[in-house]
Parts: structure tokens; sequence; C-alpha cells
């Protein structure tokens, strides 16, 4: 991104528009409505299950035509669709680049949870299943999207276990490689029940 985009993209937050948020694995909007709340515009998600997709466009779109709806409603698959490609889709006359402030997500879980690693060796018969779950490499896709898209903030979301990915960090990892692309990054563990929410659930939460 070059400098002139840099600083249009945060000359017009400080004019007080709403900073413009892409949700990658956004499900049916749990971050989304997290970011919503803090009065962030959500203006895309991508999610692979039709459902899922079809939900998260009901909860952030509904007020659109129905074209657009139809439009924000598809499912899609990160791992063979460009973002560049993904956001002209949905704003065919503008820049993806100028377009995102902010990139989101909670890349798929199960290879990394304990509780998702038992049932894959079940599955699949195999005391490290996990290792060769296609799932625990897509946070790849979301470095990519963010390399592509050049937003001004990143926030990702985890299960704990991310940090002992058969004996890799990936938590780790996937901040150094921000850091490699000019990012400040850091993360840490919040439980949700500190926020307000009847439920213990700890999760990893990386800024950048």
């Amino acid at each position: 991104m070059s400098d002139a985009t840099r600083l249009k993209k945060i000359a017009r937050i400080r004019r007080g528009l709403k900073p413009r948020v892409v949700d990658l694995f956004s499900g049916c909007g749990g971050i989304s409505l997290g970011f919503r709340s803090a009065s962030f515009k959500i203006i895309a998600g991508l999610e692979i299950d039709k459902h899922a997709a079809e939900t998260h466009a009901l909860n952030f779109y509904s007020g659109d035509s129905q074209h657009r709806q139809a439009l924000h409603a598809k499912s899609r698959d990160i791992t063979v669709l460009e973002p560049h490609d993904f956001l002209k889709e949905l704003y065919p006359k503008q820049d993806p680049v100028a377009l995102v402030d902010v990139v989101v997500g909670g890349p798929p879980c199960q290879a990394f949870a304990r509780v998702g690693r038992a049932k894959l060796r079940e599955i699949a018969q195999h005391p490290e299943a996990f290792r060769h779950d296609a799932r625990g490499h897509l946070y790849m896709r979301y470095l990519h999207y963010v390399k592509a898209l050049n937003p001004l903030a990143i926030m990702l979301e985890n299960v704990p276990d991310i940090v002992n990915y058969g004996g890799t960090n990936v938590a780790e990892a996937i901040a150094d490689a921000l850091e490699d692309l000019g990012y400040t990054a850091a993360y840490t563990f919040l439980n949700a029940a500190h926020y307000g929410v009847p439920q213990l659930r700890e999760r990893l939460i990386l800024v950048a």
C-alpha cells in the first residue's frame, strides 16, 4: 500500500467515518457483531459454509437491495478465491486496497483445539491426524489476504492451543509474519467471562 493510500484511510477515519472491516472465516458473524457494536462498518464477510454465509448476510446486509444481499450471502472458498477478486465482486467500482481498513477473523480451530484433535484422531485413526488437517494451515490464507489488502489494523481470534500445534507456536509465527509486513503485532489470552459473557471461554486474541 502506498503512503498516500494509507494516509487517506487514516484521514477518513479521523473525519469520523467508520473504519471498514472485512471478516474472514466469518461464520454467522460473531466477530462482525462485536466490531459493529464498536462502531465499525462490516463491508464483507467471507465464509465457505452456505448456511453460515446466508445468515451473515441476513445479520449485516438485510437493509441492502435483494441483489446486494444475495452477493453477500454467497458462500466462498478462501483457498481458491483471491482477495481482489472477492472485493471486486462486491464493490466493482472501488479499489480493494483503498476500501479496507481492518481485517478480522478466526481461522478454523479444529486442528488446533485438543477436543478437535481427539475427534480427528478418531475419524482418521491416526495419532497425529490433526497435523494432516488442511484447516490447520488456513491461517496462511488469512495472511495472504492481509498482504494483498494492506489494512491499517488486524485482529485474529483462535483457541489457546494454537500456541502449541504439534510443537509449533502458530500465533508467534503469525505475529512474526505480520512484523515482516511492517505491522506491530502482539497476542494474549482473554476470557469471555471477564467481558459480560456467562461462560468460561478463553481465546487467544492477536492484534496488529
